[in-house]
């Protein structure tokens, strides 16, 4: 379909927003509002969104960065490196995605899709450094009570590049969880806490404007802090997917519904999946009446496996076990 008439097809008695223009303009996915499980698209979104930050940041970071020279405002230098340090993370979300598409090979035979929570872990040290120096640099702008200007255009344009950041932080959390992708909602509090922290260093402005210089440096302070939550908060949350942990309630729910709606299967349990990012390791136990005949349970194993995988990306083994064997335990 081209893309004449996949605008076409969304727009039709509907307002196509800048979110759902961009997804129809540079990635093959017909339906935004749906959920991407084919790995290709899903790395078309993860390059659409780091293709829009590395832009935004960028144009954001050198406004800051001259504005904060101008008025000697360490605050807003700090605001300006947290900016710049979203390209990085947008860089990192590039490599990384391009890195976790290679296909299995024989030392890695569910794929390279972990790679993904690698970035953010990247992602996460990075935002670690970038708070550290700023929060130093902050401490001693303090200690020296330096000197800041103010400026009630620049505090207005501080609050029009929070409103650009948090615009930015609903599009990668919206590509995010529609491609179930962890290092696009890393990214994305990374803009949000961008955001947060312009919308302080317009204050430390307009602050310093009236005389009160160390709120520039109180606040600097505060980014920092800031940063260096979202970086700790992050870092434990890529761990925690590298280690390996409990898929979510809604994919388990999803599971559960699907092979439970599959003719001949009386129930199921011991439901385990494996994260590989785009990827999924699925295994369960389903139960069918006692006497079938080997065939028959093998055919009723296979739909099971051919209805998960129509829902969820990856590989799914299923093992059948006859009532009476069955045992009562939680999905």
């Amino acid at each position: 379909m081209d893309l004449q008439n996949k605008s076409q097809g969304i727009a039709t008695g509907h307002r196509v927003s800048l979110t759902r223009w961009l997804i129809l303009r540079f990635t093959d996915q017909t339906k935004p509002d749906r959920e991407v499980s084919d790995p290709r698209i899903r790395t078309q979104y993860a390059f659409l969104e780091a293709t829009v930050s590395i832009a935004g940041n960028l144009i954001l970071a050198a406004i800051k960065v001259i504005m904060g020279l101008v008025l000697n405002s360490i605050s807003l230098l700090a605001d300006a490196a947290h900016t710049a340090a979203d390209v990085l993370t947008s860089v990192v979300v590039l490599v990384g995605f391009q890195l976790a598409k290679a296909p299995p090979d024989e030392k890695h035979p569910f794929g390279h899709g972990r790679v993904e929570f690698l970035s953010t872990l990247m992602i996460a040290i990075l935002l670690g450094v970038v708070g550290v120096q700023f929060g130093l640099s902050s401490y001693g702008r303090l200690r020296n009570a330096a000197e800041v200007k103010g400026s009630f255009a620049v505090a207005l344009i501080m609050l029009a590049g929070a409103v650009v950041k948090e615009w930015m932080t609903g599009f990668a959390i919206f590509l995010g969880k529609k491609a179930d992708a962890q290092a696009l909602i890393g990214d994305a509090w990374h803009h949000r806490t961008d955001a947060i922290a312009s919308a302080l260093v317009s204050a430390a402005i307009i602050a310093s404007g009236y005389g009160h210089f160390w709120v520039d440096a109180v606040l600097g302070l505060m980014v920092s802090v800031l940063i260096l939550y979202t970086g700790i908060d992050l870092g434990l949350s890529a761990g925690s997917s590298l280690i390996g942990e409990q898929a979510s309630p809604a994919l388990l729910q999803e599971i559960n519904q699907v092979a439970m709606g599959c003719k001949g299967v009386k129930g199921l349990h011991r439901v385990l999946v494996h994260d590989y990012g785009g990827r999924k390791s699925v295994s369960l136990h389903i139960t069918v009446e006692d006497g079938l005949s080997l065939s028959a349970s093998h055919d009723i194993a296979t739909e099971v496996e051919r209805s998960i995988s129509s829902r969820v990306h990856g590989d799914i083994v299923v093992h059948v076990e006859p009532q009476e064997d069955s045992f009562d335990s939680a999905t």
